[in-house]
């Protein structure tokens, strides 16, 4: 008896160790089992326990609550008669007023209505409903109850039988066969017929615990509620040669799955040209438009043409405009004009020399920039390039999408590599475009 007391000190001390993260559950469900076998009394528990619930380190106090609750649910009458006296109570009710944890009150007060609600049909735990009753009377407020926290009131843990031999297989105890309870039925088996382990929801308890044969068929029985599939078929379709048929769609070859990635690809890059081609017959219309509105423009201010030649006295202003030397030159002339006329300003100040061929040199460059825009030259340029890029990119996306519809990797998919260093090529031209447009702008 001192020999089973010691083992139940140390089970305890190691399952409301303040140490821990978590419950300790195999431990708790071990010191369930003392008390379930007659090792230990009742009595003696509760009062080892008391101790851990009134520690001064709340999560001792969290972790003895654990124990307590767990002994209710698992080992039936022999906890139930102690902890229904209105001694007990008394103690618990107690611990609410004088405990400094909001943790620890809020358990004992949940343990409490959990086990008001289990017992309220038994006149015997009467205490456990008066005590509930008095609590909130004074104030006390409750948590939501949770009929799942009282289970343990419909249907408890059975007793545990003693016998000599097994119950299932008849063979004789001993030294070297040892016996072992069933927890969901209470008989006694050898190890053989007890081997299998399985959790008891209807008991309260959560983790796998030894059970028999019988008891781990009934407790991991398909439920009714589970649809089966030939539940709604027709006996005849059931009992037919076409039922019994795999029903799964073949699966593709990689054959196949290359081909098909390639027919995509394909008509990707199909769409791309027809968008491609959409985009120059576009491009070309503006062009053709913008060419009319040049040639109507100088006709605006120069004299009245002939009826006979029209053209003869648009073509030479036309070509003159479309002369980039001619520009050029005209631009030389001027500068070098402007310079003459501040000769006598950059002797007088030569500080004023510095920012004037800077200026120049822009403007030089603006009007030069401004004619080649106006002449359609930097824009087709620039057309084609944005097709190009706009192009690679479409590819390279379709490219993608159908990578990851398959599940495979960009690592080994050659065209997505090249593709992906072709656009990283062309990402400085962009950048070089976009300087110039700001500039200009």
């Amino acid at each position: 008896m001192f020999r089973s007391t010691s083992n139940f000190d140390k089970l305890l001390d190691k399952a409301t160790s303040n140490l821990r993260l978590e419950p300790d559950w195999p431990t708790i469900l071990q010191i369930c089992d003392l008390i379930r076998q007659g090792d230990v009394q009742p009595k003696y528990a509760l009062a080892a326990v008391k101790k851990k619930l009134y520690s001064a380190n709340p999560h001792s106090a969290m972790f003895g609550l654990l124990v307590l609750e767990s002994c209710v649910k698992n080992c039936g009458n022999l906890i139930h008669d102690e902890i229904g006296t209105k001694q007990y109570m008394e103690q618990l009710r107690d611990l609410v007023k004088n405990t400094s944890h909001d943790n620890v009150k809020n358990k004992v007060l949940e343990l409490i209505q959990a086990w008001a609600y289990a017992f309220r049909n038994s006149p015997k735990y009467r205490a456990v409903q008066d005590t509930v009753n008095i609590m909130k009377t004074e104030g006390y407020k409750f948590p939501a109850l949770k009929e799942s926290d009282a289970m343990f009131s419909a249907d408890t843990a059975p007793e545990w039988a003693d016998g000599d031999v097994c119950h299932r297989c008849r063979v004789q105890f001993g030294m070297m066969q040892r016996k072992h309870h069933c927890r969901a039925c209470g008989q006694v088996f050898c190890a053989q017929c007890s081997s299998k382990s399985s959790t008891i929801p209807k008991f309260g308890i959560e983790k796998e615990v030894r059970v028999c044969e019988a008891c781990y068929e009934a407790l991991n029985k398909p439920t009714a509620g589970t649809p089966k599939p030939e539940s709604d078929l027709p006996a005849e379709y059931v009992s037919s040669t076409l039922a019994q048929q795999n029903q799964n769609p073949p699966r593709k070859s990689e054959d196949e799955l290359r081909e098909e990635e390639e027919l995509q690809l394909a008509l990707a890059l199909s769409k791309s040209e027809a968008e491609h081609k959409e985009k120059e017959k576009k491009r070309t219309t503006s062009a053709m438009m913008s060419g009319h509105n040049a040639t109507s423009r100088p006709k605006q201010y120069s004299p009245p043409p002939t009826v006979g030649a029209p053209d003869e006295e648009v073509d030479p202003e036309l070509a003159r405009y479309m002369n980039r030397s001619y520009w050029e030159q005209r631009q030389s002339e001027e500068s070098q004009q402007q310079e003459k006329q501040h000769n006598g300003s950059r002797v007088a100040s030569p500080l004023s020399q510095q920012p004037s061929a800077p200026m120049s040199s822009v403007t030089t460059n603006n009007k030069l920039q401004q004619h080649r825009q106006e002449n359609g030259e930097t824009d087709t340029e620039m057309d084609e390039f944005v097709s190009t890029l706009k192009t690679q990119v479409e590819i390279f996306v379709n490219r993608m999408k159908s990578n990851s519809s398959r599940g495979r990797s960009i690592a080994n998919d050659s065209s997505v590599q090249t593709l992906f260093m072709n656009i990283t090529a062309m990402h400085s031209r962009l950048l070089k475009y976009i300087q110039q447009q700001d500039d200009s702008r």
